[in-house]
């Protein structure tokens, strides 16, 4: 025998498990999206001295001579670039002083690659000729090895110089 208010129960549960899944799969992707988007903001005062909030993420690939060089955890000034749990993803979250007028930032020291990699807890050695432990015309995989640096896909020459962006995906090959 059957009851009544039992169909009425399950019938309640499914209505409320239904509900909980739709609610982590919103909560999962809301989440995953809020990562890719930086949080920058200007504020200004009344006599146009300006500041910029900045929340930005980069992607890092390093290789030298075929092989991966990881950046370390945790590691940079936590008011420059730095890395967290994120496997060679850069990060930078602070503010810095901001030209409103022409659109620019005026402070972009802390946001160069120069800073982050000379950071003591990052210690790579990198600049237009060199990254690690290999400098152009040193041999690699048998071969005189060159510097490569590129970003999101297209070469670049600022090598240590550069002032890096959200969503930048930075190539460090020697090779």
């Amino acid at each position: 025998m059957v009851k009544k208010g039992s169909k009425a129960v399950k019938v309640i549960a499914y209505i409320i498990i239904i509900f909980i899944a739709a609610f982590l799969v919103y909560s999962y992707f809301a989440y995953k999206h809020s990562l890719g988007e930086g949080e920058n903001f200007i504020v200004c005062d009344n006599t146009n001295n300006c500041i910029v909030a900045l929340h930005m993420h980069s992607e890092v690939e390093i290789k030298v001579c075929s092989e991966e060089i990881k950046l370390p955890l945790e590691a940079g000034d936590k008011t420059a670039t730095h890395t967290h749990k994120e496997r060679n993803l850069l990060h930078f979250e602070e503010r810095l002083r901001y030209d409103n007028a022409t659109q620019t930032i005026l402070e972009t020291e802390p946001i160069t690659l120069k800073t982050f990699f000379n950071y003591q807890d990052v210690n790579i050695i990198f600049n237009s000729t060199c990254i690690a432990d290999k400098c152009n015309g040193d041999l690699c995989n048998g071969n005189l090895g060159t510097l490569k640096f590129s970003v999101n896909e297209m070469p670049n020459n600022e090598f240590e110089s550069y002032v890096w962006k959200d969503g930048d995906k930075i190539n460090i090959i020697f090779e």
